[in-house]
């Protein structure tokens, strides 16, 4: 594979064409050579008739797209338009769908589809990956201080090393049954159920309240706090999660000292495939506060009459 590129004149260089993504994925995809996902036959024949390659097996027959089994499966935009995407995302304040879609020359819901798929990708990384050993759990809020009853409250946690720095995080939405809606406090079943799912379970993490907060996971708390509201200004309940995601997948590949690009490249290659109807399907979430009120003109008057505004 062609060494990840750091800037946007290298990765043009490097990835300018679809050969040249092409070979890429095929290297991200398969890293230790051409393997069927059927019989495991390390032969093949590539059939180069289509616009994406086949590879068929020698053994068994079958013929395998480049792009089934990863997050570009069933997608017609091009590799270049898909590579140039998961570099923009990969890149250390990320990218909105906005800014994403001029850049590439697709329209705002094919970038915005494109963006959440390789969100997704970042996701399945997260998903792989336990907390062990030191961990802490802490509360916290994405949202502006102001309206307290709109922030969205989360869970933070860390795996720390000997060094007590950070070397993994998780931040996640806890389920809306795990907050106390009046005033957005995570219940401690809520905490538990983090500590359940997100660690390895033999760990007993520190769990303290939002006045005793680590400082170093409160400066990573204000971190995606300020990027989401800087770059998207400012993200919904519905899709807040895989936003936090992609945060903790580019700060923990920092953590882990890898190139971003290459990883994210090699989790999209190697996640399955996100559809639309799937990433605006129901999902549980707290109640928007302004509905008590009747509107959200007198939520925001009743806030700031209370601060003397």
């Amino acid at each position: 594979m062609v060494d990840a590129p750091m800037t946007n004149d290298e990765f043009l260089a490097a990835f300018g064409t679809e050969q040249a993504c092409a070979d890429a994925l095929f290297n991200a995809r398969w890293p230790d050579g051409f393997s069927c996902s059927a019989c495991g036959g390390a032969r093949y024949y590539e059939i180069s008739t289509r616009r994406l390659p086949l590879y068929e097996c020698a053994s068994c027959r079958l013929q395998t797209s480049l792009i089934v089994g990863t997050v570009m499966e069933g997608s017609r935009t091009s590799l270049t338009r898909w590579f140039h995407a998961i570099y923009l995302l990969s890149r250390t304040d990320g990218i909105s769908a906005l800014r994403l879609s001029s850049l590439i020359l697709v329209t705002y819901k094919t970038a915005w589809l494109m963006a959440h798929k390789i969100r997704n990708a970042m996701s399945e990384a997260d998903a792989s990956v336990l907390l062990t050993g030191n961990v802490r759990i802490d509360r916290c809020y994405y949202g502006d201080p102001t309206f307290d009853d709109a922030r969205q409250p989360l869970l933070i946690g860390a795996a720390f090393n000997d060094e007590a720095s950070p070397a993994y995080i998780k931040i996640k939405q806890p389920h809306p049954s795990h907050v106390y809606e009046n005033n957005r406090f995570i219940k401690p079943e809520g905490v538990q159920a983090f500590h359940e799912e997100h660690t390895d379970c033999s760990s007993k993490p520190e769990i303290y309240g939002y006045r005793k907060n680590n400082p170093a996971l409160s400066l990573v708390a204000r971190q995606f706090n300020a990027w989401l509201n800087l770059t998207f200004n400012g993200i919904g309940a519905k899709h807040l999660q895989r936003y936090l995601n992609e945060f903790a997948f580019r700060l923990n590949c920092s953590y882990r000292e890898v190139h971003v690009f290459r990883e994210t490249l090699a989790w999209c290659a190697n996640s399955p495939v996100v559809t639309y109807p799937q990433l605006i399907a129901y999902k549980p979430m707290l109640q928007v506060p302004w509905l008590v009120f009747g509107s959200k003109a007198r939520w925001r008057g009743a806030h700031l009459s209370r601060w003397g505004a």
